[in-house]
């Protein structure tokens, strides 16, 4: 009996304290995953994905993350509230040593922000994380974007190393099932309503696997159920130290996250996902799958918000990545409608027809794009590429040389020009042409393979030239 008053009495303790600053456990909760994003880190040209979790600190979008999870990147992408997509933030600082990272994002709603504690928590302190954990199973199985909370108890501070220097450093040590994901994420107090820490380790280790007769047969990766925050009090220190954050609000800001539930939230909701799906399967070899879930998402974004061009245009890219060109079309056809002097649809478009099999319309689509915007390299390319097809060989050429003017790094449309000069009958040009292509970008990193292809293009030219100019010996007396 008196265990059971004393649970009633906490209980009760804890809803009057929420009540300070949320009408209810629930509420503190989705306060807190409005403030979390998802945040992608792809790298291209390893073809690896790094997935994490950070929370908005200020009013204008400062985001903070582990170092860990924004580094070694080509590209990286931000997911808040599981609707809206950042692609290339703005990457202000990250410390490798203190597994700090902060980002900016153009927000639209500026009263997202948590606030960071002044104070470590008390032992034994109600917590709870939020994150993004394991999101590729959770995407595999067909769900929408959604962040997760755990529910802990601080253990107070343990001390530490740092990440890279090895310098002792505090941490706050956690009794929580805290998941591959959190990192990034915040750790918050059910009483302050503020955030004691930065997830940053989950400790797994490993127990051995035995058959029915009892002999060991592996080893399996189990869940210790502790976990590690970086405190709130170096997150300050970092922020004001490095001029990221001056002014810090010392008291908890109300966030006001709607609970209505309309069509738009839910499609961008869905076109979030979709994109998340769909980035995961271009970085990974175009996998089908990812790419299938992808197609899903964005056709139920598409069905509410049917006015929205941006999402049918990425129905369209994810339908070509398989191969359904009349999909493809069909869906860049639609965005047309709502935005038909959009260059890059329209590029899309005239490929779409391209792969449809009509090349005139193909033509006709890519010239709409340069005549929109002349500066557009891939719709130059793409004309050029189906001019060369059908013999138009001078056009081609002319069409791949404003490529060039457009983006003189490209390695494809180097290696399209030389072709239709070789097309053209003009070896001495083409051979010249890959040649100080491959000369001016000797440091540079082709990912797709074109500096082979214009390598053995060399190769193949030299021999052709030599045979019809040989070089004259003279004569003795």
């Amino acid at each position: 009996m008196a265990r059971l008053l004393t649970t009633a009495l906490l209980f009760l303790t804890l809803v009057i304290t929420s009540n300070a600053f949320a009408s209810s456990r629930g509420e503190l909760y989705r306060q807190a995953k409005t403030a979390t994003a998802l945040i992608v880190a792809v790298n291209d040209t390893t073809h690896s994905i790094s997935l994490g979790s950070g929370f908005f600190v200020d009013h204008d979008g400062l985001l903070i993350t582990n170092a860990h999870v924004v580094e070694d990147y080509t590209r990286l992408l931000v997911y808040v509230q599981d609707q809206q997509v950042f692609p290339n933030p703005q990457l202000l600082l990250v410390d490798s040593d203190l597994d700090l990272a902060a980002l900016r994002i153009p927000l639209k709603d500026s009263r997202i922000s948590l606030t960071l504690a002044q104070q470590p928590p008390d032992d034994g302190e109600d917590v709870i994380a939020v994150g993004y954990p394991r999101v590729t199973d959770i995407l595999q199985m067909g769900f929408v974007l959604h962040p997760t909370v755990v529910a802990g108890y601080a253990n107070g501070l343990g001390e530490g190393r740092t990440r890279s220097k090895g310098r002792s450093t505090p941490f706050i040590q956690t009794t929580a099932n805290f998941n591959f994901g959190n990192s990034g994420g915040p750790l918050i107090s059910l009483g302050s309503q503020e955030v004691h820490g930065m997830v940053v380790h989950t400790v797994p280790y490993l127990e051995r696997a035995k058959d029915r007769s009892g002999a060991a047969i592996g080893s399996v990766i189990m869940k210790s159920g502790i976990g590690y925050s970086i405190p709130a009090v170096v997150i300050r220190q970092w922020l004001t130290s490095n001029r990221l954050l001056p002014s810090l609000p010392a008291s908890p800001k109300r966030l006001e996250a709607s609970d209505n539930v309309d069509a738009n939230a839910e499609a961008n909701r869905s076109f979030a996902t979709g994109h998340l799906l769909h980035t995961l399967a271009m970085a990974l070899q175009e996998d089908q799958d990812l790419l299938n879930l992808a197609a899903f998402h964005y056709e139920n974004a598409a069905t509410l918000r049917p006015e929205a061009p941006w999402i049918t245009r990425n129905l369209g890219l994810v339908s070509a990545s398989l191969g359904r060109w009349d999909q493809a079309l069909q869906a860049y056809q639609r965005a047309l409608r709502y935005n038909p002097k959009d260059s890059a649809l329209l590029a899309d478009a005239g490929l779409a027809w391209e792969r449809s099999g009509n090349r005139e319309r193909a033509i006709e689509f890519y010239r709409s794009a340069i005549q929109n915007n002349p500066g557009s390299e891939l719709a130059h390319n793409n004309l050029g590429t189906v001019l060369l097809k059908i013999g138009r060989f001078d056009e081609a050429i002319q069409e791949f040389r404003r490529a060039l003017d457009s983006d003189p790094t490209s390695w494809m449309v180097s290696y399209n020009l030389g072709l239709a000069l070789e097309a053209r009958g003009l070896r001495e040009d083409a051979l010249l042409a890959w040649e100080t292509f491959l000369r001016k970008s000797a440091r540079a990193v082709d990912t797709a393979g074109f500096d082979n292809k214009m390598r053995e293009g060399v190769a193949r030219l030299k021999p052709l030239i030599a045979k019809a100019h040989p070089v004259s010996t003279g004569s003795s007396r």
